[in-house]
């Protein structure tokens, strides 16, 4: 009776133990998968056991160490080419870049886990060579203010003589916004579509009145003088020395400034007009002011006239006058071309 319970008592032990040795088994198995466990590794040495994978299209570019990072990769990778006035929800990645949970291996070598800013920083500098790692395509509105340019009106006034013409209104420009589309690449304009041009202030139109009268060579003349040179202020070499300060400024058909632009006539009138004589401002007019003189006795001062043009002699055989667009006030030889008659204005 003894030995039967004793062999029970036996058997009992045996199981025991073995179910101790499945145990330890079971337990040393867990601690040696648990202790190699494979993982990913950061810069800084610390492991990752769950990382996840940032993918450009089909290939893994970068191994980071959550889902949030992955995230943050992506809207770095945007942010880093938007400006204020970026439509985000039309910002697009080529190829699509996506994030996925890192599937590790035993036996594979850990791969390392990069931040999501250094990650950021190597994207946008692939972007700058010649194959980018991804296009990044923005589009944005932007507006721009311009100005408007006002139109010349020209009318007729019957109280002016023929070449004559005064500003009746100031041209005034106007400013319009102007709103555009833009598409951007990697931060390079590929595109550019105005969708929208809004007048924010109309233009005035300037407004010049000419002459339509016609002037008979007698009243040309009293308009100098009645019977002979006018007697203006200064001498004929003050209006050379005053009319060779403009030589450079434009020539403007109509015109009669000498700083922004005049005509052959107007630039004569308008010397003259310094010195209180009031000339015509016509070339034809002009060949009918003052005195005749031949012109080998021509004096610094006197109106050299030509066919349809006119200056003023500075002596030397020399000119100043108001030429043409392309050259505009400039010094010439007097003989350039034939001469019609010299008229002395001041004495």
């Amino acid at each position: 009776m003894f030995e039967k319970h004793l062999g029970k008592m036996k058997h009992k032990m045996e199981v025991a133990v073995i179910g101790l040795a499945i145990v330890v088994i079971v337990l040393g198995v867990c601690a040696f998968l648990q202790f190699t466990k494979p993982f990913a590794i950061s810069e800084d040495g610390v492991k990752v056991e769950e990382p996840w994978v940032v993918k450009v299209g089909d290939n893994e570019a970068f191994v980071v160490a959550s889902e949030k990072e992955g995230k943050a990769v992506i809207e770095g990778i945007k942010s880093s080419y938007v400006t204020e006035n970026t439509k985000k929800e039309a910002t697009t990645l080529s190829p699509e870049v996506t994030i996925v949970a890192k599937e590790l291996k035993r036996g594979d070598e850990s791969p390392t886990v990069v931040e999501a800013d250094d990650a950021v920083t190597q994207v946008v500098a692939a972007n700058k060579t010649a194959e980018p790692m991804i296009t990044v395509t923005t589009t944005e509105e932007v507006a721009k203010t311009e100005a408007i340019d006002y139109k010349t009106e020209y009318k007729e006034n019957s109280k002016l003589y023929l070449g004559e013409e005064k500003v009746a209104t100031k041209g005034k420009k106007g400013k319009k916004t102007i709103v555009s589309q833009v598409t951007k690449q990697n931060g390079q304009i590929v595109s550019e579509e105005v969708i929208a041009t809004t007048v924010d202030q109309k233009p005035v139109a300037k407004v010049i009145e000419k002459g339509t009268k016609t002037m008979t060579a007698d009243k040309a003349s009293q308009v100098v003088s009645r019977g002979g040179a006018a007697m203006g202020r200064g001498s004929g070499k003050e209006v050379v020395n005053y009319a060779l300060q403009f030589v450079g400024n434009p020539y403007v058909y109509g015109g009669t400034s000498l700083t922004n632009g005049t005509d052959c006539s107007g630039f004569t009138m308008s010397v003259y007009a310094k010195f209180g004589v009031s000339l015509p401002h016509s070339s034809s007019a002009q060949r009918s002011c003052g005195k005749e003189v031949p012109y080998s006795e021509a004096k610094p001062g006197d109106i050299i006239c030509y066919a349809g043009h006119v200056a003023i002699y500075i002596g030397n055989g020399k000119i100043v006058h108001a030429s043409t667009p392309s050259t505009g006030i400039k010094v010439s030889s007097a003989t350039y071309k034939n001469i019609i008659t010299v008229r002395r204005i001041i004495e």
